[in-house]
């Protein structure tokens, strides 16, 4: 009988098994399989620059072997030479002049360049350890538990739905709850993102009121001051605890069928969303030229929809806001001839809104990972001056008679922060990074920059008595110090992700090269823990709201760096160690009360579905069986007793040494469906995410904000719902 070889072993017996010790940079930072020759079969098939410029770290760098071209090649060659062309590949002439080996040196493809291994549109490597590979089962998990409606459309999929309102219910508040609305709105709504001046307000909802008791005909602008006194009712509203419900409905009925606006509809919820209808509707009548209320009500919009979980209806508004913005040219500063009237309140309100919208614009593009709107090199606009808002006259500045704290010197640094995070965005995130030098230069610079800029209001940020302060500067200062350590966050998180598909099989780099990485390392967890301990004190003072979407964006950063670090050091030490279980236990200490602020279809219960991958995957690799079977059989016997951080929650060993804790890390919805959801786990044969750097955390972070469908573009084989 005659034995027929396989094709993998004709496969063997034709083809020379070669290791490749050094990719190219595109092969490098994709994962992919490289052939190690100049130019490489993937560049040359992507029509992309081959390039060996990526730092080395394994002893003397190899030589990189020239490609022998196909026999095609030479043809299309030599034509070109025929032509008046150059003979090597337009985009690797420049690069085949720094090296030359003979053609008997050339390497053969690498040995790992196995049929199976796929890679998706982009070419990036999809397995078991890949970052894409973690995304897509994070984003099943999205699919199957969060349950989002997709006949929505484009602008706004993935979205949290808003109530439906019934604009036949419209009624202005009685005046006495106009004037808390408004108190709770500048006491509460947002303590560092004042761009409305309070006075200038407090007219509108004057002219507001008499205009509609004395049926007066709306004038030029009329509309935009109308919709901005709108968005304050409605922010304002949503900080406030749901009135009385048998009133409400009984006012409902009384008014149904009039045409003004409403008092309260149901909950604090519904009548937001009431007062946010009522703002679209005056500003889609708005007639003439742009004025600087239509970019106030519009910002505010977007601060209202991020509170409510749109996020892609607030990135499609605010395209329209910035631009409007640049149109009245805000982003620039007005430089007048002397003796010339200044409109101060104007002025001050010009420079508020740029830098609110230039700070808004920096969040979304780090929590979407998509470009920002606002370039420092267009624009020249002074930070606000600090002076509150009773001090600012039309005509003049008053001088402070108080030596108090004005309330703008948090607005002016959280400023000043936003143009550190732009820099950091530009230099960590963009597309044109360099590799781990240029990255540990542009950590030092802005990291010290960060530094210096804490020192300057330190005095304030490290207040020991801060219940004693005023709920304005309490918010102040909970909201900068969470900015900030959530800016050492985008700064140093790259560095715990470099390499991390790798780390298990390689052992830790010791020495002075590796220092300032484990520092850059240590200062991130450092600032994770912080936020985690922010967010327990905030939850025991029961202060933490549903609809604080920059708080939930800072604690989800944070339990992620927790979970992903607890991961990565029992691969790589192969033990697991008392600081691998403080992280663990913080991150899901923090995780329990994120989940405790969930509400339907909310930001929350999205990144609740991310955590608990990742908390599972933690809790595998702290409990799993280390070498020469040294079980983790002693974890319940362990001293937890070590320096905490203030508010920071005790849990016993038996919460710490056990599994899923009765439901209680994860939101509503999937409370019922525990056994599943680790048999999911279980069928996904899920391993530790191999993402490498900041462009995988852009993913991540986009993946669990904006919805479902962010990666179909890279896999169009692989069906989704609502196709």
């Amino acid at each position: 009988m005659e034995v027929r070889n396989s094709p993998a072993s004709k496969r063997r017996i034709a083809k020379k098994r070669v290791r490749v010790t050094r990719a190219c940079d595109a092969c490098k930072r994709k994962k992919l399989r490289c052939s190690g020759t100049l130019p490489c079969p993937t560049c040359l098939k992507t029509n992309k620059a081959c390039e060996y410029t990526a730092e080395y770290n394994r002893g003397k760098p190899p030589q990189v072997h020239i490609a022998q071209p196909s026999v095609q090649g030479n043809e299309q060659q030599q034509k070109a030479a025929a032509e008046g062309g150059s003979t090597p590949p337009a985009p690797y002439a420049h690069i085949l002049e720094r090296y030359s080996m003979p053609d008997s040196q050339i390497d053969n493809p690498p040995s790992h360049a196995s049929p199976e291994h796929q890679t998706d549109l982009e070419g990036h490597y999809v397995g078991p350890s890949s970052g894409v590979s973690f995304l897509l089962r994070a984003q099943r998990r999205l699919q199957k538990y969060v349950a989002l409606p997709t006949n929505t459309p484009i602008f706004t999929f993935g979205d949290s739905p808003l109530p439906d309102v019934e604009s036949n219910f419209m009624l202005l508040p009685p005046r006495n709850e106009a004037n808390a609305l408004l108190a709770r709105y500048f006491d509460f709504a947002f303590p560092t993102h004042r761009f409305l001046h309070q006075p200038q307000v407090e007219g509108w909802v004057e002219e507001f009121y008499r205009a509609v008791q004395e049926s007066e005909a709306v004038s030029p602008g009329m509309r935009g001051r109308r919709a901005v006194v709108l968005m304050v009712f409605a922010q304002a509203r949503q900080g406030q605890p749901d009135r009385d419900q048998s009133s409400v409905r009984s006012l409902i009925s009384r008014f149904a069928g009039t045409e003004s606006f409403p008092t309260g509809l149901i909950n604090s919820r519904m009548a937001s969303a009431g007062y946010f209808t009522a703002s679209e509707q005056q500003l889609s009548a708005e007639t003439g030229p742009v004025r600087i209320t239509s970019v106030q009500a519009r910002l505010a919009q977007c601060f209202y929809l991020l509170s409510q979980s749109r996020i892609n209806h607030c990135w499609s508004l605010f395209g329209t806001t910035a631009r409007l913005a640049m149109t009245i040219g805000l982003h620039r500063a007005r430089r007048r001839e002397y003796g010339a009237k200044i409109d101060h309140i104007e002025a001050e309100s010009r420079k508020r809104v740029f830098w609110c919208a230039y700070s808004l614009d920096n969040y979304l593009s780090a929590a979407l990972g998509r470009p920002r709107i606002f370039h420092d090199d267009d624009i020249d606009q002074d930070f606000p001056t600090v002076a509150d808002d009773s001090w600012i006259l039309r005509d003049r500045i008053l001088t402070p008679v108080s030596t108090t704290q004005s309330i703008m010197l948090a607005p002016l640094y959280h400023a000043r922060l936003s143009v550190i995070i732009g820099r950091i965005l530009h230099d960590i995130y963009g597309v044109r990074r360099g590799g781990l030098q240029a990255e540990v230069s542009a950590a030092a610079q802005h990291g010290a920059e960060l530094i210096s800029w804490r020192q300057e209001i330190s005095n304030f940020l490290d207040t020991p008595n801060v219940d004693l302060l005023m709920l304005t500067y309490q918010r102040q200062y909970t909201v900068l110090n969470l900015a900030f350590y959530h800016a050492q966050i985008l700064l140093y998180r790259p560095f715990i992700l470099r390499n991390f598909g790798i780390i298990s099989h390689e052992s830790p780099r010791d020495g002075p090269s590796n220092k300032p990485v484990d520092d850059y390392i240590e200062i991130c967890l450092d600032a994770a823990m912080r936020i985690a301990a922010i967010i327990r004190e905030l939850c025991e003072k029961r202060r933490m709201y549903n609809t604080f979407w920059f708080t939930h964006y800072y604690a989800f950063s944070a339990i992620m760096i927790l979970y992903f670090r607890v991961i990565q050091l029992c691969a790589q030490r192969g033990n697991v160690e008392e600081v691998c279980l403080k992280y663990l236990r913080r991150g899901e200490c923090a995780q329990q009360d994120l989940a405790s602020c969930s509400s339907h279809s909310s930001f929350v219960q999205r990144y609740i579905v991310v955590l608990e991958e990742l908390r599972q995957e933690a809790r595998t690799a702290v409990n799993q069986p280390l070498p020469h079977d040294h079980r983790i059989s002693h974890i319940g016997a362990l001293d937890y007793e070590e320096t905490i951080l203030p508010g920071e929650p005790t849990l016993n060993q038996t919460e710490i040494a056990g599994g899923l804790q009765s439901g209680s890390l994860v939101p509503p919805m999937m409370e019922g469906n525990l056994s599943q959801w680790e048999q999911d786990l279980t069928e996904d044969g899920f391993t530790a995410p191999g993402l490498s750097g900041s462009a995988e955390w852009e993913e991540v972070d986009s993946l669990a904000i904006a919805g479902l469908g962010e990666l179909d573009y890279l896999f169009p084989h692989i069906d989704h719902p609502g196709k």
